[in-house]
């Protein structure tokens, strides 16, 4: 706790942790979903399902699973902290906890494997501290919870040391972990099932519904917080094996043993580095392991098979050594559903790493003596810590990134000024230029979000637009033009007319140039009343 704490303080700028250091005030960096996400669900008042509110993507709105603001902890603050609480960002909290997480986490797995050395622990703890796939998500904050990963890890090992699955902690872990992030609660879910398949005894069809009692319990709780929801407006994604692991990932990104043309574009999602110093942990452990490591792989072989798995996945469909292709293959059409949703096949390594760095660790303290343990553990902090400092002071520099304003508040001001309560952008969400999308519609639904207007569209995960442009001109003759405010892009509307052209005939607005935008609104007195 206390190495996790020192960590949280020289690593981060001051106001980081309370939420407003210079990182969270950018308007065009995935922060600026989770805020706008957070502070449109927090202010919207309680309904069903409990996910639900309506300020983004109005009117048909969406759920606060689909704007990454951690839904369990937003809904927990929206139910503990005073609705009249000015906004505020509860974020930086998170990831504090988030670093606080892998310490305790990794008390608690040498505690299970019944590792009892202090040298052991601090080098464990170090190394989950530093751990290259855990700092590198700290733009992505619901992604950093890798201690949902470590505790499954934890809970795996504990059923075996007491020979009873422990059926209500692994119950907590998942439903809770599925409202925190997908891809975290798919990967403890397969560790849960690796556990049920280790457990002693025979398996019997009583044992189905114990073992299916997570899973039940959150299919159960989708009606009461994200069901009802039209299918139709949730879109399939695209980038599997794009966002793939690379076959060097495990060994690229240290300062030491620097690797040129180690990825492809897009495979920073399998950015996977385990550091020099498990790698010589890992290869010490190879070389002394012998019979104990072909006795663990026999006891754990449910575990193992997990962990293949989760390796073949974030290799995806395509191999690249480097910049080499090696091999390219097609999976099967019925996977298409699980190839769309996780689509990030690479972060699937993840508890690999974690996994081989406990191997380690576990094989060294096994077969070396109590000195020798020792001055390994020392080489192993040492070479780690040295080797990730360029991950370290890449995090920090992330951390005391400074944000530039995108939007001219004054001249915004005036065009939402005087009862305008709709903001209606165009094109929406997936309909134009992909490039302009986080300079553009990141910050304008930021904007809107602060200031308490709906807006049509939004930076929502797996959001169907209908990007017709009759449609568009459907939905503004729809609008009330008396209280909206419409906001089309340059880069897909250069020219004014292009935007007015979308209006009713007989309804004309005045356009404005506002930064990036034509900004179209009617004046006080032409009102339509549509």
């Amino acid at each position: 706790m206390a190495i996790a704490l020192w960590f949280i303080w020289h690593h981060f700028p001051a106001g980081f942790v309370a939420g407003t250091s210079s990182y969270w005030q950018s308007d065009v960096e995935d922060v600026t979903q989770y805020l706008a996400g957070f502070h449109a669900f927090f202010s919207a008042p309680f309904q069903y399902p409990l996910l639900a509110f309506d300020s983004i993507n109005y009117p048909q709105g969406t759920r606060a699973t689909f704007m990454d603001t951690i839904p369990l902890y937003a809904l927990l603050l929206k139910v503990l902290v005073p609705g009249s609480q000015a906004p505020f960002n509860p974020y930086g909290v998170w990831v504090a906890l988030a670093f606080i997480g892998q310490a305790v986490c990794g008390w608690w797995l040498l505690r299970e494997l019944q590792v009892k050395s202090w040298l052991g622990l601090g080098a464990l703890v170090v190394c989950l501290l530093v751990f290259p796939a855990f700092t590198a998500r700290v733009t992505h904050i619901s992604l950093m919870t890798h201690w949902m990963l470590l505790g499954s890890l934890a809970l795996y090992f504990r059923g075996k040391r007491v020979g009873q699955l422990p059926l209500a902690s692994w119950t907590v872990l998942l439903v809770a972990g599925f409202y925190i992030n997908v891809y975290l609660y798919v990967m403890a879910s397969a560790i849960y099932v690796a556990s049920w398949l280790s457990k002693p005894g025979k398996y019997t069809l009583k044992d189905l519904p114990r073992a299916l009692l997570p899973f039940l319990l959150v299919a159960t709780s989708l009606f009461v917080t994200v069901f009802p929801m039209d299918s139709g407006n949730v879109a399939k994604e695209s980038g599997f094996g794009t966002f793939s692991m690379n076959l060097l990932a495990p060994f690229s990104g240290g300062t030491f043993l620097p690797i040129a043309n180690a990825e492809m574009p897009g495979q920073y999602e399998g950015f996977n580095y385990l550091g020099l110093g498990v790698l010589l942990a890992l290869l010490a452990a190879v070389l002394l392991g012998g019979r104990t490591l072909l006795q663990w792989a026999k006891e754990n072989w449910a575990l193992n098979l997990v962990m293949l798995g989760f390796s073949i996945y974030a290799l995806s469909d395509t191999l690249y050594l480097g910049t080499h292709q090696v091999l390219a293959f097609h999976y099967p059409a019925f996977l298409e559903p699980i190839t769309s949703q996780f689509r990030a096949s690479g972060r699937f390594f993840w508890p690999v790493g974690y996994a081989l760095t406990l191997l380690a660790l576990v094989v060294l303290y096994r077969k070396l003596n109590g000195k020798l343990f020792a001055v390994a553990m020392v080489a192993l902090i040492g070479v780690q810590v040295a080797d990730m400092s360029i991950q370290r002071h890449r995090l920090i520099d992330i951390a005391k990134r400074t944000a530039t304003p995108v939007l001219d508040q004054a001249a915004w001001a005036r065009q939402t000024a005087g009862g305008i309560n709709y903001l209606y952008f165009f094109p929406k969400f997936r309909c134009g230029r992909s490039d302009l999308i986080l300079s553009t519609l990141m910050p304008t639904m930021r904007y809107a979000v602060d200031h308490g207007l709906k807006i049509n569209t939004g930076y929502v995960a797996r959001a169907n637009s209908d990007c017709a442009l009759q449609s568009t001109a459907a939905e503004i003759a729809s609008s009330r033009f008396d209280q909206s405010v419409y906001v089309f892009v340059k880069g897909d509307f250069p020219q004014v007319e292009q935007a007015k052209a979308l209006f009713p005939a007989d309804h004309q607005p005045v356009c404005t140039e506002v930064d990036f935008a034509h900004v179209c609104r009617f004046g006080q007195l032409e009102n339509s009343g549509l």
